[in-house]
C-alpha cells in the first residue's frame, strides 16, 4: 500500500464523521429555516388579526358601545381579560404567558401555543446545530493531525529515496 492509501485508511472513520457532520448541519439549517418561515406566517397572522381587534368597539351586554364604566373605563368587577400570575407576565422569551391565552379568540390562542412549540423547537435545533459543528470542527482538526502525520512520513520516505516534493520546502 502506499503513503496515499494509508491516509486514506486511516482516517476514513473521521472523513466520514465529518461527512455525516456537514449533512446534519444541512438537515438542521434546513429545519430552522421551515420552522422561521411558519414563525413569520404566525407573527403576520396575530399581527392582522389584532390590528382588527382592539379598535373594534366592546358592547356591554345591552348592546350600548359602552362597558358600564365612567368614561370608557372598564366596570369593576369585570376584567377584559384573565391577568397573568404574578412575575409570569412574560415567558422569558416574550411570549405572553399561557394564563393570557385563555383570553384570547381561540384562533389566536392556537396560533399563540404553535408559535411557543415552534421557537422552543428552533432553540432546541440551533443549541444541537452548536454542537454538530463542535464535534465537525474536532473531526477536521483530526483529519487535520493525521493529514500532518502521514505527510511528515511521505516526506521523510520521498527524503529517503533521494526524490524531494515540490512543497516540501514550504
Amino acid at each position: 500500500m502506499n503513503q496515499f492509501e494509508v491516509f486514506v485508511a486511516s482516517s476514513e472513520s473521521a472523513r466520514s464523521d465529518a461527512w455525516r457532520y456537514i449533512r446534519r448541519l444541512r438537515e438542521l439549517d434546513s429545519r430552522i429555516e421551515e420552522e422561521m418561515h411558519r414563525l413569520r406566517e404566525i407573527a403576520g397572522t396575530l399581527a392582522s388579526s389584532s390590528g382588527t381587534g382592539p379598535t373594534k368597539e366592546r358592547r356591554s351586554e345591552d348592546d350600548s358601545p359602552h362597558s358600564g364604566g365612567k368614561r370608557g373605563r372598564a366596570p369593576s368587577g369585570r376584567m377584559a381579560r384573565v391577568a397573568p400570575a404574578s412575575g409570569d407576565a412574560e415567558a422569558g422569551d416574550g411570549a405572553p404567558s399561557d394564563t393570557s391565552v385563555v383570553s384570547l379568540e381561540p384562533s389566536n390562542a392556537q396560533l399563540l401555543v404553535e408559535s411557543r412549540t415552534r421557537r422552543h423547537r428552533v432553540l432546541r435545533y440551533a443549541l444541537e446545530r452548536v454542537n454538530v459543528a463542535e464535534e465537525l470542527k474536532a473531526s477536521g482538526n483530526e483529519v487535520g493531525e493525521l493529514l500532518a502525520v502521514h505527510m511528515a512520513q511521505l516526506r521523510r520516505t520521498l527524503h529517503g529515496t533521494g526524490l524531494s516534493s515540490p512543497r516540501s520546502s514550504s
